[in-house]
């Protein structure tokens, strides 16, 4: 899910245009919306565990926190649905929230250890 430059450089404007929210939201639709809601609103996280220097995304969604990992993966349904199983979206929009959020720098890093990181892996493969 890479964005073309154009997008990514409309979506790290802190002030976007009325002309730059249609476009995006003629082109991802209610996903957009959904993404720059999350963003606005703090619920994408960036985790640092340590020692172990590795880096996780999170986006709080309306049932529960997903793992995102960025331009590639998420464990919502959405995505299982949409991207992998019917191949009608190209992201979920805690994929895009989590793109947004990272080019605005407007994300919460918790720095966190190697454990958490197993006990946080558990409750992000959970399907429900």
């Amino acid at each position: 899910m890479l964005l073309p430059r154009h997008e990514t450089e409309r979506l790290s404007k802190t002030n976007m245009t009325q002309e730059d929210v249609e476009y995006f939201r003629d082109k991802y639709g209610k996903r957009f919306v959904r993404a720059l809601r999350s963003v606005e609103e703090g619920r994408v996280k960036e985790y640092s565990f340590h020692p172990s220097e590795i880096t996780r995304w999170s986006v709080r969604g309306s049932r529960r926190e997903y793992l995102v990992i960025p331009e590639i993966f998420c464990t919502c349904r959405s995505f299982y649905h949409e991207v992998v199983i019917d191949g009608t979206s190209t992201m979920c929009y805690h994929l895009l929230a989590q793109k947004i959020a990272e080019l605005r720098n407007e994300y919460e890093i918790v720095k966190c250890t190697d454990a958490d990181r197993r006990k946080l892996a558990i409750k992000w493969r959970r399907t429900d």
